[in-house]
């Protein structure tokens, strides 16, 4: 196989990833607190999620309350005991929530992405120019 054969293998291999990696963020879960005792159980895009099952905990780590989320991806609680919250569904996405801190954000995707295809173009490059450097001694 010559080297060009293995570029275009390399590049292909670096698209399909890429491609994958963006399905692999599509759905990113995440509780946002919309009020006290109410959050919203979303999608990084926004969309609800219908499907979550939410779990409330004390300052104890005991379980408090369990319930599942309204249609529109809310669940009340009772916001004087809760000190930790943590949603699941059946699909396998799971978020946690700590009472009075702000709901973390997921990466940008596209800045995410094009980090990940640098540093796999670059590894690329080096294992070329090495190749190079073998061959022509």
């Amino acid at each position: 196989m010559n080297n060009k054969n293995i570029g275009s293998i390399a590049i292909i291999l670096l698209v399909a990833m890429a491609l994958t990696s963006i399905v692999a963020f599509a759905h990113a879960m995440l509780v946002e607190t919309v009020e006290e005792g109410r959050v919203r159980v979303i999608f990084d895009d926004g969309s609800a999620n219908r499907h979550a099952e939410v779990t409330v905990f004390d300052e104890s780590d005991q379980e408090i309350d369990r319930g599942d989320v309204d249609d529109e991806g809310y669940f009340d609680y009772d916001s004087e005991k809760a000190v930790k919250l943590i949603a699941q569904d059946n699909f396998g996405h799971r978020a946690e929530y700590v009472v009075g801190e702000e709901a973390s954000k997921p990466l940008p995707r596209v800045p995410t992405i094009l980090g990940v295809l640098l540093l796999f173009g670059a590894g690329a490059a080096y294992f070329k120019k090495r190749s190079k450097k073998q061959q022509s001694a």
